[in-house]
């Protein structure tokens, strides 16, 4: 998942998504044996209630691409289940995709480490909990912990709330970062063979290079990587922001960082490292689902060497991958450090203020991580366990 820590669109442009979409094939009576869904023609997929997997299903196939047969069978099964659960994707084309319930059972049962933090002064409450942007359904109910830090919160910080943002504001603000200058082209820009692999990763989105040819690299990455998330049942409105968005009854919201910084940073950098982003992309996107599984079991159990072993496993190695990453993570952690500095320092006794701060949870660990950057500036947290219970701060 090199893409997912990159902060993906919250949705696919409507005009790339209607063009994904075809005519359904229909629901299955039963829920097929894994070689009669191999003998089926493709573009196909199979979603289930994951309660009732042999009864609530949607089952598609001969689609026109990948990402309509995923949507489809989604739609069919969602339709069956109404309100008795979200369906969830467990089969397309020749990829078994792994469930939630599969993803839960390797959580340690004892009690672990939560990706969340308690920081306190002055009777001001700072819990940093570490989000991913984009997930399944299936894989609620979160940690009790979570919601309960985040019950007692006065205040809800993101890195930048694009829900409390006009859509067409935020299209408007990502064309002037994410075209190219009038006379470019992507096609320009690419080699053959990396507008050969473009070509056939954007197939099977329902997309063609043409789409996309006033594009930067860097907009390109990003669609695909939030194409191909879609495609395997992990969706935005799914992602922690929200979850807690939804959620939120008195909490007001704050924000690290804006969008116009978010926007400089994804489609600012040189061309060549837009390109080579690009291509590394192109390389890696179809091993994303078991690195993504394997990410979300660390990150639900609390592992942080495995989350940030998964998560380098991602990066490329070149100069131009590296300084990508530095900017994407370090830098921009201290950033975010400083911001979470200034609740406590802030904090006054007759005015206590409970803050649930809610980033990236890759910038949470690691040796420059926002959690050792405090530490080193005097600021010690306690860390939440799933075992824990949060009381509600004394005032």
């Amino acid at each position: 998942m090199s893409q997912v820590r990159r902060k993906p669109h919250r949705r696919l442009p409507s005009l790339l998504l209607v063009a994904a979409l075809g005519a359904s094939a229909g629901v299955a009576e039963r829920a097929p044996a894994s070689q009669e869904f191999d003998a089926l023609p493709g573009a196909k997929a199979l979603a289930v209630l994951p309660a009732r997997p042999d009864s609530v299903r949607g089952l598609v196939h001969s689609q026109p691409n990948a990402l309509a047969a995923s949507v489809q069978a989604r739609e069919l099964c969602q339709q069956q289940a109404g309100q008795d659960g979200a369906c969830e994707l467990i089969r397309l084309d020749d990829e078994r995709i792994t469930s939630g319930a599969e993803i839960r059972s390797q959580i340690p049962s004892a009690s672990h480490p939560l990706f969340l933090w308690r920081y306190q002064r002055n009777g001001t409450v700072v819990y940093l909990a570490g989000s991913i942007h984009i997930l399944k359904p299936s894989l609620y109910p979160l940690a009790p912990q979570l919601n309960a830090a985040f019950d007692q919160a006065d205040y809800l910080v993101l890195e930048v709330d694009v829900a409390s943002l006009d859509p067409q504001v935020i299209q408007q603000r990502t064309r002037e970062y994410a075209l190219l200058d009038d006379g470019e082209t992507l096609t320009e820009l690419l080699t053959p063979r990396t507008r050969e692999k473009l070509t056939a990763h954007l197939a099977d989105y329902g997309m063609t290079p043409a789409m996309l040819d006033r594009a930067k690299p860097a907009l390109v990455m990003n669609q695909i990587v939030v194409s191909r998330l879609l495609t395997l049942g992990y969706l935005p409105d799914s992602g922690l922001e929200s979850y807690f968005l939804a959620r939120r009854t008195r909490q007001r919201v704050l924000e690290l960082e804006s969008l116009d910084e978010q926007l400089a940073l994804l489609f600012n950098q040189p061309m060549a490292t837009q390109i080579e982003l690009l291509d590394e992309t192109l390389e890696v996107t179809e091993q994303i689902e078991p690195m993504l599984a394997g990410m979300l079991v660390a990150w639900l159990s609390g592992d942080d060497a495995r989350f940030m072993e998964l998560f380098k496993a991602q990066t490329g190695d070149s100069e131009l991958s590296q300084a990508f990453s530095r900017a994407l993570l370090q830098e921009r952690n201290h950033t975010m450090a400083a911001g979470i500095r200034r609740f406590l320092e802030d904090a006054r006794p007759e005015q206590p203020r409970t803050y649930f701060v809610l980033v990236g949870a890759a910038h949470l660990v690691g040796d420059e991580g926002i959690v050792p950057l405090l530490a080193r500036q005097g600021i010690s947290g306690t860390r939440v366990r799933s075992g824990d219970r949060i009381a509600a701060p004394a005032r």
